[in-house]
């Protein structure tokens, strides 16, 4: 599809006698140029185009960071080559965490560039104009590794740790090496993977790049430039360099900080001042290279908004005491920076009339449907009769194959997976293309996920730390001392040495590595090391062959009982499902799909399902039960869903009102939120068949709830529920589909389902841009929590301030407003009536104040994308049920 969109392209471009001229005069280097029409994914392909007939690189600055983020994922789609320089991410002066990863993702496109890589780079005007250290600075921190090259391994370790990385036994986050023998392992900051450099002596041997979480490695490659984690690295003479740049008083404390080599939120702010001529991006860019300047319009005024918040937020920043540089010391002008490169294009979003010199390459921006699939098809079918091209791009390859099924009665229709930013118009060249949120109406993320799967074996030896445990097939549980290489009868091989009970030692050779594994048993707790030829180990294997014996009689017997059972059997998926789920605002992850998969598969068959859905908070639970509820209901039955607060109920059924609303759905709610004539309505619904969906705590499970035909339960966080709850749950599961959704399940709900007594579905896969949970644990601090407090609600966030004392709720409340009298504080509890709890949760989902002191209330499901921080009191009173569920809110 890809490949006819681009041949598309091509057409459309050859066409027009506008770009047989701009192209001419780029190829003879007739700069400066003008040009206009240039937008989105449209300017993205002539760009591509553009970058092939450069000698050297392409910088393009856009008007704004998520302009640039766009632009360059729509050039990707065109072009390998591409490269997005970031700016920092946050409001000048206010200071970048020291352990973020946009140093690392600016470090690395530096260091590409400046090594003379020919990139496409695109950037936003305030990453343009920023100073930064010289180009050939740069290129002086870079090491090249190569595969048949030589390597100083002190050498190399000396450099690393001067550049910023730890030294740590197993490389497991960016910016950390390990140094084991002759294996070098790398994580570079800002990057997805680490490499791996195996030498011999000081002659490398290979190259390898490998997942640090699951050690696995995904390919060898011949070489590799090791880049430092920032852009400075604060050596002697950067030091001695800023500090002769700064007034005499007033910046102690940023010496004192770059002389001790401390972390400090802000250093950014100072790099510019370390260098007697800073350098801009387009000086990494010499030779042949191009700027392009896209909307210059908006360009300008983008600067002078700039200019005047960088001025407001300098005089603030000194009126509160901090000693930091003026903007004109931090950034170049516009008019000067675009001065600076003769060989340029200026983009304009309109062609000026009576203007000459400019090439005008129009386009129009794209159509937008808006979730109205019948009116789509008449419009496409329509514009085919006329001549059209129609490419329409899905986000991925699910959700390609939906709209490809929707549109299958329709001729000339193009449908493929790509992450286009937006759709477009080339009229004349009668070439349509549309992006799928334009179809239905909302606005998805566009980043991919990165799946990761956990690996249970020991893919080398370097992933064992001395010490650890492990298991020999034949001698037991041992301790891993290392390897060592042994001259035996005049050969020399590598062992593995193994330590066992009464100190006794054994040494296998390397060849064997399959016969063990590592030890995985319960948490906390040391097994005995077992002894060499003793009768312990094969008694432990007597008693796992005689309980796997029984098990499996338990399970043939009950799976034989499983089988007699019979329920309803769903139809398969119609028009109506598929449109339902294409409408999903966010990309699948892989997970995702085969958990729905497999829950379609259960309710298609006529066994009554009763499947455990295991995820971690925010993984996409609950999109997939919205699946099987519409399924149930498309196939005529009635669904429950039960929830464990009333809170929670609200949430889930709104985003079941908001989801369903296009399709013949009615959605009712019973819990204590629910007014007495609102509730008369859902029972008599429920009762009549009037209500498809009822969505409700356990008040669903009272005898006065009565289904005319239900055929769906599902049970978010069983084990939330009480005795009574369940005894109710089970007459209701007897005989129709049960979906459980759980974070954290009880051991018996987790074993039944290992042990295929139920069925289970695993979501290991984060969804897409899920950003790390940093957890701190540390004594109570007043000063710690007013910086956390403020950090969050100046980036304008909310916090939420678990405190499970109902009692002295209230002093807290006063006690944070003293603290921090700046910010708006206020307290929610379970004892609170339905209509206080409604009121202030509703006004802290829309901004109404920043902090929310409460109990455990929030704990499940409560999803208020703006919450970023939480601060948990006296952690030590809560289970580590709570805490994972709390921790993922």
């Amino acid at each position: 599809m890809l490949n006819q969109f681009k041949s598309s392209i091509d057409r459309a471009l050859s066409g027009m006698n506008n770009w047989k001229d701009l192209r001419l005069q780029w190829s003879e280097g007739r700069f400066p140029l003008k040009a206009s029409g240039l937008r989105g994914p449209w300017a993205a392909a002539v760009l591509s185009k553009l970058a092939d007939l450069t000698g050297g690189p392409l910088l393009v600055v856009t008007s704004d960071e998520t302009e640039a983020q766009a632009l360059a994922s729509d050039i990707h789609l065109f072009s390998d080559n591409v490269l997005h320089f970031p700016w920092w991410g946050t409001m000048l002066y206010r200071g970048v965490s020291p352990q973020a990863a946009i140093f690392g993702r600016r470090a690395t496109v530096l260091a590409e560039i400046a090594a003379g890589e020919r990139k496409i780079v695109v950037t936003s005007i305030r990453a343009a104009l920023g100073l930064l250290p010289p180009p050939e600075t740069i290129r002086a921190s870079l090491t090249m590794l190569k595969a048949g090259g030589r390597i100083d391994p002190v050498e190399i370790e000396e450099k690393l740790q001067r550049q910023g990385y730890i030294r740590v036994p197993r490389v497991s986050v960016p910016g950390e090496f390990a140094l084991r023998g002759e294996v070098l392992d790398v994580a570079p900051l800002g990057e997805t993977e680490a490499v791996r450099i195996v030498f011999a002596w000081d002659e490398i041997e290979e190259i390898r790049r490998f997942d640090p979480m699951t050690q696995a490695s995904s390919g060898t490659v011949d070489h590799v430039t090791l880049h430092p984690l920032r852009e400075v690295v604060w050596e002697p003479e950067r030091v001695s360099a800023l500090q002769a740049s700064l007034p005499d008083e007033g910046f102690e404390e940023v010496l004192e900080a770059l002389s001790t080599g401390r972390d400090w939120r802000g250093e950014e702010l100072f790099y510019p001042l370390a260098f007697d001529k800073p350098a801009t991006l387009q000086d990494y860019l010499a030779g042949k290279s191009v700027s392009v300047f896209l909307d210059s319009e908006r360009l300008q005024i983008a600067e002078t908004n700039m200019l005047k918040e960088y001025a407001e937020l300098h005089g603030s920043a000194v009126e509160s005491g901090m000693a930091v540089p003026e903007p004109p010391r931090l950034t170049v002008g516009l008019e000067d920076f675009i001065d600076s490169r003769k060989r340029r294009l200026e983009a304009f979003h309109l062609h000026k009339e009576g203007e000459s010199g400019g090439y005008d390459l129009p386009s129009e921006p794209g159509r937008s449907f808006f979730g109205n699939i019948t009116f789509m098809k008449e419009e496409f079918e329509s514009l085919v009769l006329e001549g059209f091209e129609i490419f329409v791009f899905a986000e991925s390859e699910s959700q390609s194959q939906r709209i490809e099924y929707l549109l299958r009665d329709i001729p000339g229709v193009t449908v493929g997976p790509a992450a286009l930013s937006s759709g477009f118009i080339l009229a004349e060249e009668k070439v349509l293309v549309v992006q799928e949120n334009e179809i239905f109406g909302r606005r998805k993320k566009q980043a991919a996920s990165v799946k990761r799967a956990k690996s249970a074996v020991i893919e080398s030896f370097v992933d064992l730390d001395p010490g650890d445990l492990v298991v020999h097939v034949n001698y037991g549980i041992g301790r891993f001392l290392g390897i060592k290489r042994i001259k035996a009868a005049g050969a020399e091989r590598d062992y593995i040495t193994l330590e066992y009970g009464n100190e006794e030692t054994i040494f296998i050779p390397i060849e064997q590595v399959n016969l063990i594994q590592r030890y995985i048993g319960q948490e906390g707790r040391q097994p005995r090391l077992d002894r060499i030829g003793g009768p312990s180990w094969e008694k432990k294997k007597a008693r796992v062959r005689q309980s796997v014996a029984d098990l499996a009689d338990r399970l043939v017997k009950l799976y034989a009982r499983r089988q007699m059972a019979r329920g309803y059997s769903f139809p398969s998926d119609d028009d109506f499902q598929i449109s339902f789920e294409a409408a999903f605002p966010w990309e699948e992850t892989g997970d995702q799909l085969t958990a729905i998969e497999d829950v379609k598969k259960d309710m298609e068959s006529p066994r009554p399902m009763d499947r455990l859905v295991c995820g971690d908070v925010g993984y996409g639970k609950t999109e997939i039960a919205m699946r099987a509820a519409f399924k149930a209901v498309m196939g005529g039955r009635q669904v429950a869903y039960l929830c464990p607060t009333t809170i929670l109920a609200e949430q889930h059924h709104e985003s079941f009102t908001e989801r369903f609303k296009r399709f013949p759905v009615t959605v009712g709610m019973l819990s204590r939120f629910v007014q007495p004539a609102e509730r008369k309505r859902v029972l008599s619904g429920l009762n009549e068949g009037e209500i498809d969906v009822v969505i409700g705590t356990h008040r669903i499970l009272s005898k006065d709830v009565k289904f005319r035909n239900i055929g769906l339960l599902i049970i978010d966080e069983e084990q939330r529920f009480g005795v009574k709850d369940k005894e109710r749950l089970k007459e209701l599961k007897a005989s129709i589909d049960c979906l459980t959704l759980s974070a954290t399940p009880i051991p018996r709900t987790l074993h039944m389902s290992l042990v295929k007594i139920r069925d289970m579905s695993l979501l290991k896969t984060a969804p897409s841009n899920r950003q790390p949970i940093e957890t701190f644990i540390q004594e109570f601090d007043a000063e710690t929590v007013a910086r956390a407090i403020r950090r969050e609600t100046e980036r304008g966030g909310q916090v939420f301030y678990l405190h499970n004392r109902v009692e002295s709720l209230e002093r807290i409340q006063m006690y944070l407003r003293e603290l921090v009298p700046e910010v708006f504080v206020e307290t929610a509890h379970g004892q609170m009536s339905s209509r206080q709890l409604e009121d202030i949760m509703h006004r802290f989902v829309h901004g109404s104040f920043q902090v929310l002191v409460s109990t455990t209330i929030i704990e499940n499901g409560i999803d208020i994308p703006n919450v970023n921080t939480i601060i948990i009191d006296r952690a030590d009173m809560y289970g580590i049920s709570q805490l994972y569920q709390l921790r993922g809110r």
